[in-house]
């Protein structure tokens, strides 16, 4: 039965793939995507497995590019599957007379299979016309296959026939054993045993059920675990690197060949029926490519997770590229091994790529090496980070114990460095200790072998200063504290920010004598901040009104429960409707018996009294039937708010909406009716869209943007109403919108009103290394400058508006965009170059050779296209007719162009 592992990809799958019907003519196969009504599920890696290796086949005429799996399985159909199974179908003698007993009806262009099937002991004829007497006279060949009837043709196919034979007698542990065939029982028992057959429940065998095309797929592409066929166009092997789009793979025979995967391949993981991510699948695992006509590889599967390749650790002592060998020192003793150059993966310990040439000798690396002789290399990786730089940043955080260094670069970007345990920092001159950085300091560092050995602090800051408030004094812009009992002065910047939890919008006048305050000084020495720790604010969502005396500062609320809670106005109390804010007497005549009023307030002093006429937080329910929206408040608090039968949903890019459209998750803000304030009479959901910058108007202070479905919108910043930030949420002008490297906006909408736009940065480059360990990727920008992004969650990495997986997915060279979604998660675009042909230009547009009419000749220039050879930058109008280009597009525009 075995027949030998294939070493290499040995031919095209040319093998007919009948399924209904016989052909003898070979057809080039492709992926089982070929199967218009195939979907994703559990059939589907069977059926594209089984077709791609020339096993099954698809409908003709009308039925092409069909595989109709819910049709049952002929007899007939059954064994030629099994004939092919085997991989003996080249067998299969065409020419030679056949006669058949007169019981058994059978397709004449089947006939060759079943006289082949009955001489390989799969079919047995007796059983065969015993089994048309059973059933009534009906014809063999075109009945169809049952489920027992399909276990002893599986179960002979695969060579277990005496197996089944020896349990004949015992029965099953299916609760309809009775009903299976007694003499099938046995190969009921070894199918289901092996896996290859299961239950249609834990119980129940359902022996006389019909098998349908789907389901022999999946009996038949399990049962390949028990034989070895050389299936045409499939090799097997170790898995021993995945870069890109490449697999490479040592053989059996310890030939390592690398193999390219098409852009639709199917890729499953072990013992999983659901496609994955050529990521996941283990390294050093056994695993099946099939490939398709062009030579790439259609269908991938791991067969095994155990690995075949061993891992030895050592230090690289020597490397000789004349001979292709690396000595390493291991347990003192030295030892050579042998490498091919082209298939030999090395990285260091963070991934990032390396060539034999980057290789530092004297440092701790972990080889990879076929199990047979541990002598051919496979794999090496450096256990330390090959990195070397200088930069400058800012200290956003450093680990004394375990020495590690985070720093935010000139670019905004973080980075993190193991710090070398010799490292020398200094300030002024002055020899400082590790522990004497702090957040903020601004830094000049120098990393080698990827850890930091030297650190120059170029300025310090000052660390928060924490005390007791005595006087605020605003006409001298000073403020008064106590440390340890100690009177102290410090003065107040322009823009100081005050914050007090469960408070916006504070202010100094929300200071008081007494307020146990954190203070944090700008780089002239003056209080930027002031954080009031000593209190919070609490809050009563609803409260109703009992009695309210503003002349005399008394106002007394009730709760929920119905509690009354008393409560004092400052001078400091805010008042506000709808976010408008009111005086105290215009406060007056809202805030009446029976009013609902919103109030925050610490010990008994009110901090801010809000009539309620609006209410704004997430959906948690959206209860159709008693008409209600649950509300989770920007505070936390939540409140259950009726609505009739209609009102209005005001979502941007949407015209007609009502409390249908209202989802769970959503921010919105309820507008109440103010007489009753009981009921909602509107909702403004809050959405971010996201927008690509187009222009900034200085003089008339408007931005104008572009949707990704190409509509304009232009939006005038002459209101408080809209503000704009930058990514950290930080408030930045026009002006500096204008010099930033910005190209996206996610605008949020309060129903279809602008409330925010936040700006991005864009960053396109090359990549130099990829770290997935520290989840950070390294580009060169077309400025020539190198750039790495960290990433404090996993990004999303997307090519063709595809996501194909995670950082792994990315290799040295790939251009990419970095940037976010409507979301604000990171998203990393891999942007493929086309090769095209040069013909003219103008300022805005490339004029290209078409190779057929169908092709587009012209491409929109990006303003700041950067076209090159190697590192050297190109004038466009230095291009030749005919010249070879590589072309890198993003959003229509061409960004980069590479002379060839």
């Amino acid at each position: 039965m075995k027949k030998g592992l294939s070493k290499g990809v040995t031919g095209l799958l040319a093998a007919s793939l009948v399924l209904s019907g016989v052909s003898y003519t070979s057809k080039a196969v492709w992926a089982a995507s070929i199967f218009t009504d195939v979907k994703p599920g559990w059939s589907e890696k069977h059926i594209t497995k089984l077709a791609m290796q020339g096993i099954l086949k698809g409908g003709t005429g009308k039925q092409a590019g069909m595989f109709s799996p819910a049709n049952k399985v002929t007899r007939q159909e059954a064994v030629i599957i099994a004939i092919r199974f085997m991989g003996v179908e080249n067998e299969v003698k065409v020419g030679d007379p056949l006669v058949f007993p007169s019981d058994l009806v059978i397709k004449d262009d089947y006939k060759p299979y079943i006289k082949l099937a009955v001489q390989k002991n799969i079919l047995n004829l007796q059983e065969e016309i015993a089994l048309v007497q059973k059933d009534g006279g009906k014809e063999w060949g075109s009945s169809p296959a049952t489920r027992e009837w399909m276990a002893k043709l599986l179960v002979r196919a695969i060579g277990k026939d005496q197996a089944a034979k020896d349990v004949a007698d015992k029965a099953t542990s299916f609760s309809d054993d009775g009903q299976i065939d007694a003499g099938l029982k046995g190969y009921v028992s070894v199918a289901t045993t092996l896996g290859l057959v299961n239950g249609v429940t834990a119980t129940k065998f359902d022996p006389t059920a019909s098998v349908t095309r789907e389901m022999a797929s999946t009996l038949f592409s399990r049962a390949q675990s028990q034989v070895d066929v050389a299936y045409s166009g499939q090799v097997s092997g170790a898995l021993t690197a995945v870069e890109g789009s490449k697999l490479t793979l040592l053989h059996s025979d310890g030939v390592v060949k690398s193999y390219t995967l098409s852009s639709s391949s199917f890729v499953y993981g072990f013992g999983s029926e659901q496609t994955t991510n050529i990521s996941a699948l283990k390294l050093y695992g056994e695993v099946i490519l099939i490939g398709n006509t062009d030579g790439t590889v259609g269908y991938v599967e791991q067969t095994s997770e155990t690995p075949k390749v061993k891992n030895i650790e050592g230090t690289l002592l020597l490397v000789s590229e004349a001979q292709n060998k690396l000595t390493v020192s291991i347990d003192g003793e030295p030892k050579s091994v042998s490498y091919n150059a082209q298939a030999l993966t090395i990285k260091d310990i963070n991934g990032k790529s390396l060539t034999i040439a980057d290789l530092p000798v004297n440092v701790p690396v972990t080889l990879g090496v076929d199990v047979a002789t541990e002598s051919k290399l496979l794999s090496l990786t450096v256990n330390k980070a090959v990195t070397n730089k200088s930069g400058t940043g800012t200290v956003e955080a450093v680990n004394v114990s375990g020495l590690t260094l985070q720093v935010k670069d000139a670019a905004g970007e973080s980075e993190s460095y193991p710090i070398d345990a010799n490292v020398v920092v200094k300030h002024n001159s002055t020899n400082l200790t590790l522990d004497q950085l702090v957040a903020g300091d601004a830094i000049s560092y120098e990393v080698k072998m990827g850890s930091v050995t030297s650190i120059t602090v170029t300025k310090k800051v000052q660390p928060p200063i924490v005390g007791t408030v005595n006087l605020l004094d605003k006409g001298t812009k000073t403020i008064q504290y106590r440390v340890n009992g100690k009177l102290e002065v410090q003065e107040l910047a322009d823009n100081v920010t005050v914050k007090l939890e469960g408070l916006s919008n504070v202010t100094l006048n929300d200071l008081f004598p007494g307020d146990t305050v954190s203070m944090t000084l700008n780089d002239s020495g003056k209080v930027a901040i002031i954080t009031i720790t000593s209190r919070s604010v609490n809050f009563l969502n609803g409260a109703v009104v009992f009695s309210a005396d503003l002349d005399n500062d008394i106002l007394i609320v009730t709760d929920s429960t119905n509690k009354k809670v008393p409560l004092i106005l400052t001078e400091t109390t805010r008042f506000d409707l709808n976010g408008t804010v009111l005086t105290k007497k215009d406060a007056v005549k809202y805030i009446i018996k029976g009013k609902k009023i919103n109030v925050g307030y610490t010990n008994s002093n009110a901090a801010y009294i809000s009539v309620v006429s609006q209410y704004s937080g997430t959906v948690l329910e959206n209860n159709l039937s008693a008409k209600t929206l649950k509300l989770q408040l920007d505070n936390k608090n939540e409140v259950v708010l009726p609505y009739p039968n209609y009102f209005s949903a005001e979502i941007y890019g949407t015209s007609s909406t009502s409390y249908l459209d209202i989802r769970v998750g959503d921010k919105v803000t309820a507008l109440m009716d103010y007489n009753t304030q009981d009921t909602v009479i509107a909702v403004q959901v809050e959405k971010t869209v996201q927008f690509e910058l187009e222009k900034v108007d200085l003089s008339l202070n408007k931005v104008r943007a572009k949707r990704s479905d190409g509509v304009f919108e232009e939006w005038s910043l002459n209101t408080t109403l809209l503000s704009l930030v930058d990514e950290n949420d930080n408030p930045i002008s026009l002006n500096a919108l204008n010099q930033l490297n910005t190209k996206l906006l996610n605008v949020t909408f309060k129903g279809r009103t602008p409330v925010k736009i936040k700006a991005y940065p864009v960053t396109y480059g090359k990549v130099t290394s990829v770290n997935a360990a520290a989840n950070s990727v390294e580009l060169l920008t077309n400025a020539g400058a190198t750039v790495t992004r960290t990433f404090a969650a996993a990004p999303s990495v997307v090519r063709n508006s595809s996501v194909v997986g995670s950082l792994s997915s990315i290799k040295a060279d790939d251009r990419v965009e970095v940037r976010v979604d409507e979301s604000g998660k990171a998203i990393i675009e891999i942007v493929a170059g086309i090769s095209k042909t040069y013909n003219n230009h103008n300022s805005s547009v490339l004029y290209v050779n078409r190779s057929s009419l169908s092709e587009s000749n012209t491409y929109d220039l990006h303003p700041q296209v950067y076209v090159h050879q190697g590192t050297r930058t190109v004038l466009l109008s230095e291009m030749k007719k005919d010249d070879a280009l590589t072309l890198y597009i993003l959003r229509g525009k061409v960004v980069e162009i590479v002379k060839n």
